[in-house]
């Protein structure tokens, strides 16, 4: 399972920009830096392939920046640290970033699987405004976290007179906050991928896994986008520990989808089959017993 973060050919998932419905207070919007644009996870580059080429001759002379500065913006593992979030959402001033998708490419998975009238709980929402489309899409309850404070400030001020939405600072690795079967159903877009960025990346991802599915409510959904097929991401999903079962959709391009796949007593090759476009990101449906 170490080697599963690190494999050597991936298809790297382009972010999706997209310009929110009219909110209450919205922010104004900056260029980001490039460097901002990497997805969750690059990781190490892999075995073989050659490093990116040098220009020759010196550098030309530029101005610091903080932009710069590897910690913060170019080390891979840094996406699994709240220190690295932190920094970055509070240079882009609180920016919209949707990771992967947008509620338009992913409303008729979520709204099958996670209930509008259920108390839901958002991990990672990071600066993502996909909860707000929710909202406006009749969902009464979501609950958004991030263990990154600066995140959590600039969303709980943006959206201050929204009923429904609301903002806390909770690590999805431990959530003593909530109680057993306390939501109706989980979204998580690109956490999972972020935590496997790191050091402890098995410890890590089976912690969350496991907390998500105690505060999970029995028959209610753990919903993981990710760009990331099943061969790399059930060896987690369906760890021993974990009583759920295991759905798949893949998403393409103009509407494209494949799924539901139930995974247990799926024919023999089917699951391996994946992924079956050439630019796809993937949604588990986690379904606790």
């Amino acid at each position: 399972m170490q080697q599963l973060g690190r494999l050597t050919h991936m298809r790297v998932a382009p972010h999706t920009r997209v310009a929110p419905a009219p909110e209450p207070a919205l922010l104004s919007r900056s260029a980001l830096p490039a460097a901002t644009r990497s997805p969750p996870c690059p990781r190490r580059r892999a075995a073989g392939s050659a490093a990116r080429p040098r220009p020759r001759g010196p550098a030309p002379a530029a101005a610091p920046s903080d932009y710069d500065n590897p910690a913060l913006y170019t080390s891979e593992d840094a996406f699994s640290l709240s220190s690295y979030w932190d920094a970055r959402y509070r240079r882009e001033g609180g920016a919209p970033f949707e990771w992967y998708r947008d509620w338009g490419s992913l409303e008729s998975i979520l709204s099958r699987h996670l209930d509008k009238s259920e108390r839901l709980l958002h991990v990672g929402v990071g600066t993502s405004r996909i909860q707000y489309q929710m909202h406006l899409d009749g969902y009464r309850d979501i609950v958004n976290v991030d263990y990154a404070p600066v995140c959590i400030q600039q969303l709980s001020a943006l959206h201050a007179g929204v009923p429904g939405l609301s903002y806390e600072v909770a690590d999805c690795r431990s959530m003593p906050q909530y109680g057993d079967a306390s939501f109706g159903g989980l979204l998580d877009k690109g956490t999972l991928d972020a935590l496997l960025c790191g050091e402890s990346e098995e410890a890590d991802s089976l912690a969350m896994l496991l907390e998500c599915q105690r505060v999970l409510a029995p028959g209610s959904s753990y919903v993981c986008i990710t760009w990331q097929p099943p061969r790399a991401r059930l060896p987690y999903l369906q760890h021993p520990g974990l009583g759920w079962g295991v759905e798949f959709y893949e998403v393409g391009q103009q509407g494209a989808r494949e799924g539901p796949v139930a995974v247990a007593g799926a024919a023999e090759g089917v699951v391996e089959a994946f992924p079956r476009m050439s630019y796809s990101h993937f949604v588990y449906v986690c379904t606790k017993r």
